[in-house]
């Protein structure tokens, strides 16, 4: 074989595993983006629930002092 036939046939695959390595590294990119907001809905679905929780907490407080001025 042609000494120019193999090193052009080499530096072709050279980019392609190039582009393939970048097509990679976007996929990643992505993937990891997708996985930050996950994490983001979570924590923001677990505040919800917290304070929720904590309405719920306030407004059993608040009722149980409503009881107790209405006997007092």
């Amino acid at each position: 074989m042609n000494i120019k036939t193999v090193t052009a046939g080499f530096l072709t695959l050279l980019m392609m595993g190039g582009a393939a390595h970048a097509m990679d590294s976007e996929m990643l990119q992505e993937q990891m983006e997708q996985i930050n907001q996950k994490a983001e809905e979570a924590a923001a679905e677990d505040r919800v629930k917290a304070l929720e929780q904590q309405v719920k907490d306030l407004q059993e407080l608040i009722h149980m002092m409503m009881e107790e001025d209405m006997e007092g």
